[in-house]
């Protein structure tokens, strides 16, 4: 009956216990690297050793989810139904005891989780964090300062919840969604995008303040899209307009919230704009104008990893960064004219917005990404509840994009950040496959809308 059990869920189990080994596989890796002072003899093997892991780990996130969609879907029969809850149970309990040991590895503070110790540590001292730092973050992300006082950790902590709580919320509760799929198949499918490789790194190792960020968005979305009516979109509203604070990049969906259905939403906008003033002036009283430092820091940067722009720079030696803006505005200007065409959903159209503009928003770096996998579980309620999990080619393509973002990240980690060897040309080439799977995805609805022009709105679903 064990191995039996084992079998069934034999890609749900390699994925969830093999995710926490990746991450410190990479670490020690790279301390190895470090040992050995940068020996340009073992570039290869640490190269390989990088690719095949990260290959590996995005086939488990491929083929666990695919078993999830053709087999879990269904109501269980209460025999397996049992069984099936004591390997949630299972994996649940190895979840805590990872992100214990994942926090203790990474304490002291790792990538950009360093300097924001150092501007909490300024903030404890009653000092502006915007002045003679690199605090290029807005005020929300100073909240968490007196947690950070007591313990380097907590601050990650904190955001984890953040993350984790919409996260589970968007993946069992009620959204609205007239066709639902199989309870235990909700808990799994959280599981998986929860204890991807991806999600543990930049959450819990890498500790991001796109963790935070990255729930927010899910929880504005959740609240809007759910059965409530008016206070859930005031509560919306203050949601985005909280991740909008810890950076700016949410700002280009909220046009989104607003213009649904072809109906502007005046209580979200009035929330937004309202929450946003608040936070701002409260900032700007107690630290002055440093608060707004962030706003144009972005345009002082040099575009990075999974941007188009990023590649145009390195590989092709053509600087068009300064073009990023009205590339992103030109998306957001598109997919708002569909969605307006095609009364599309509001989660698909931010999906569509986010995917697309980060592709020439040239910070291009991986945490950004973390939202979609933040949404990933109530996206899967949104394809079955569409009927769109039948449509083979457009759920693989959308299942081989996340895959690749899980990949790079993945392979990030493994090959030592990407600082040493081969890097140069990888960073430079990242974006390539990015764009592909993207372009691929967007063939795939564009051919859905032809189809069926109401094949995203709600308005359309079919019993």
């Amino acid at each position: 009956m064990i191995l039996s059990r084992i079998k069934n869920n034999r890609y749900f189990y390699l994925l969830v216990f093999s995710a926490p080994v990746f991450i410190f596989q990479g670490a020690l890796v790279c301390k190895l690297h470090r040992i050995s002072n940068f020996n340009e003899n073992f570039n290869f093997v640490i190269l390989l050793q990088a690719l095949f892991t990260a290959i590996f780990s995005s086939y488990l996130l491929r083929s666990t989810i695919l078993k999830v969609i053709d087999k879990d879907l269904v109501p269980a029969k209460s025999l397996n139904k049992k069984n099936e809850y004591k390997a949630i149970k299972i994996s649940f309990l190895y979840y805590i005891i990872a992100m214990i040991l994942i926090y203790v590895a990474s304490h002291k503070g790792i990538l950009d989780y360093r300097p924001y110790l150092d501007q909490w540590a300024l903030i404890n001292q009653g000092l502006n964090p915007w002045i003679g730092t690199d605090n290029v973050y807005l005020p929300i992300h100073n909240i968490v300062a007196p947690l950070a006082a007591i313990n380097n950790s907590l601050p990650k902590l904190f955001w984890g919840c953040f993350f984790l709580i919409p996260m589970y919320f968007s993946s069992i509760f009620p959204l609205n969604f007239k066709r639902e799929i199989d309870e235990i198949a909700k808990l799994k499918i959280f599981l998986i995008f929860a204890f991807s490789p991806f999600c543990l790194l930049v959450t819990a190792y890498f500790g991001h303040n796109d963790t935070l960020v990255a729930g927010l968005i899910v929880l504005s979305l959740s609240l809007s899209i759910s059965n409530l009516k008016n206070i859930n979109s005031v509560l919306s509203g203050i949601s985005l307009a909280l991740a909008t604070m810890v950076k700016i990049y949410p700002i280009f969906v909220a046009p989104l919230f607003v213009l649904r259905k072809r109906k502007i939403d005046i209580t979200f906008f009035t929330s937004y704009l309202l929450s946003i003033i608040s936070i701002l002036s409260i900032s700007i009283f107690h630290w002055g104008d440093s608060t707004l430092k962030s706003v144009f820091w972005a345009t002082e940067m040099h575009s990075k990893h999974l941007s188009f722009f990023n590649f145009s720079r390195k590989i092709l030696g053509l600087n068009l960064d300064q073009y990023s803006i009205y590339a992103m505005a030109l998306v957001l200007l598109t997919v708002l004219f569909l969605m307006y065409k095609h009364k599309i959903d509001l989660l698909p159209a931010v999906i569509l917005t986010s995917s697309s503009g980060f592709t020439f928003y040239k910070l291009g770096h991986p945490q950004f990404f973390l939202f979609f996998f933040a949404a990933a579980p109530m996206t899967i309620r949104y394809i079955y509840d569409r009927k769109l999990h039948k449509n083979r080619r457009l759920f693989i393509s959308y299942l081989m994009w996340i895959c690749y973002l899980n990949f790079y990240e993945t392979f990030y980690q493994l090959y030592c950040l990407m600082t040493k060897g081969y890097s140069f040309y990888i960073r430079g080439f990242g974006a390539i496959p990015y764009i592909l799977f993207s372009t691929l995805m967007l063939i795939e609805i564009i051919k859905l809308l032809k189809k069926d022009q109401k094949a995203l709105s709600s308005e359309s679903l079919s019993s």
